[in-house]
C-alpha cells in the first residue's frame, strides 16, 4: 500500500495543476450601450453563451453594461487599443470614423424583407470587404451588424405626415448624416446625449425620439410621450466591433470561429426581434394605456419616401468620391437579394 501513495500524491497535484490552468479561463470583454434586458444585451447573452460552449470553458466573455466603460467614443478607443475585445456601438457613432457606414442613416435604405436585411447584414462585400481598410485605418474590425427592430417614434404629438414634424425637436445622434435625414424628413434635429432623453422628452426640451421599442420600454420613454409612431423608415441598426491587431493576432482558427459565431447569432437575433418587438409594445400598452400606438399607411409613408431621396443626395456630398460607389454597390446587393428571396 505505501508504494501507491507517492503515485496517489502526484496524482492529485497533477489534478490540482490541470484544475488551476482551467480556472485562468480568457476573458473577453464585452460594451453594449444599453441596461441589461436590451436587445444589445440578449444579442451579447447569446453570443456569450455560444462562444464559452464552442471554446469548452477557455474563453470567458465579460458583459459591461451602458457607461460602465463610458461613452460610445470610449468603448471604441478603447476595442481599437485592445483593451476591450468587442463594442456594441451605433452605426451613427461609427459614421464620425468611417463616413461610408452612415449608409445606414438613409431612410428606406433597407429592405422590407427580413431575410434580405439578414443576407444583407451578414454578407454584404459592401460592408464587409469594400469598408475593411477605412476601418483597419482606425484600428478596427467591422465584425456584425444587426438589427434591434424598426426605428419607431416616441413622440409628445401625433406624425402623420411630414409636415407634422414642422418645428419638431428630433433627438438625434450626433452624426451629419443623421442631422440631414431627419432635416429632409421635416423635423429640427437636435443632439442629444443617450442619458439626457429622458428628462429631455418630459421637459418638452425635444419633441421626440427615434428609437427600437425594446428601448422605449426600457429606458421609460413611454412615460414621458404620449404617441409612438411605426412610419418603418428606418431599422435601428447596431455594429460590433473589435480591435483589428486583436483580431489579427489570434489563431486562424480562432479568427474563423468568432466570425462564425457572429454571424449565427446575428441570423438568430434578426429572427428573434419581429416577435420581441411585438412582446415590448404589449407591455408599453398594459403599463400605459392610454398612450396612442399609431401605424402609418403605405399613402402616408410615400411622402417620407419621396424626401429620402434627397438624404440620398446629401450622403454622396457628405462621403465624397466614394459615396457613389458606396450607394450603387449596396443598392445593387439589396435589389439581388430580393429578386432572389422574394
Amino acid at each position: 500500500m505505501d508504494l501507491l501513495k507517492p503515485c496517489t500524491t502526484l496524482a492529485k497535484v497533477v489534478a490540482l495543476a490541470s484544475l488551476a490552468f482551467t480556472a485562468q479561463a480568457e476573458t473577453w470583454k464585452y460594451a453594449i450601450e444599453v441596461s441589461q434586458g436590451d436587445i444589445q444585451d440578449l444579442y451579447a447573452q447569446e453570443f456569450k453563451k455560444r462562444i464559452e460552449a464552442k471554446t469548452d470553458g477557455d474563453v470567458e466573455v465579460r458583459i459591461f453594461y451602458g457607461g460602465t466603460l463610458g461613452t460610445s467614443a470610449d468603448t471604441t478607443e478603447l476595442a481599437a487599443n485592445g483593451a476591450l475585445q468587442f463594442a456594441n456601438v451605433s452605426l451613427g457613432h461609427l459614421g464620425s470614423f468611417v463616413p461610408e457606414i452612415q449608409l445606414f442613416s438613409i431612410p428606406f435604405i433597407l429592405s422590407e424583407n427580413n431575410d434580405v436585411n439578414k443576407a444583407l447584414m451578414t454578407e454584404s462585400k459592401t460592408l464587409y470587404q469594400d469598408m475593411s481598410a477605412d476601418f483597419a485605418r482606425n484600428g478596427l474590425r467591422l465584425m456584425s451588424i444587426y438589427s434591434e427592430g424598426e426605428d419607431a417614434w416616441a413622440a409628445n404629438r401625433a406624425i402623420h405626415s411630414p409636415e407634422d414634424l414642422e418645428n419638431f425637436k428630433m433627438r438625434i445622434l450626433v452624426s451629419p448624416m443623421q442631422v440631414e435625414a431627419f432635416k429632409d424628413m421635416g423635423s429640427s434635429p437636435t443632439p442629444l446625449p443617450f442619458g439626457e432623453i429622458y428628462g429631455a422628452l418630459q421637459l418638452k426640451v425635444i419633441d421626440g425620439v427615434g428609437q427600437p421599442i425594446s428601448s422605449v420600454y426600457q429606458s421609460k420613454f413611454f412615460e414621458v410621450t404620449d404617441y409612438l409612431i411605426s412610419a418603418r423608415h428606418q431599422l435601428f441598426t447596431s455594429a460590433i466591433i473589435t480591435g483589428d491587431d486583436w483580431f489579427n493576432s489570434l489563431p486562424p482558427t480562432r479568427q474563423q470561429l468568432v466570425q462564425d459565431t457572429m454571424k449565427e447569432v446575428t441570423e438568430h437575433m434578426m429572427d428573434e426581434v419581429p416577435e420581441l418587438e411585438r412582446q415590448f409594445l404589449a407591455k408599453i400598452r398594459q403599463e400605459k394605456p392610454e398612450l396612442t400606438y399609431i401605424s402609418l399607411t403605405e399613402a402616408e409613408r410615400a411622402p417620407f419616401r419621396a424626401r429620402a431621396e434627397q438624404t440620398r443626395k446629401k450622403f454622396v456630398e457628405l462621403v465624397g468620391t466614394n459615396g457613389q460607389t458606396v450607394l450603387d454597390n449596396f443598392l445593387a446587393e439589396r435589389n439581388r437579394l430580393e429578386q432572389q428571396l422574394n
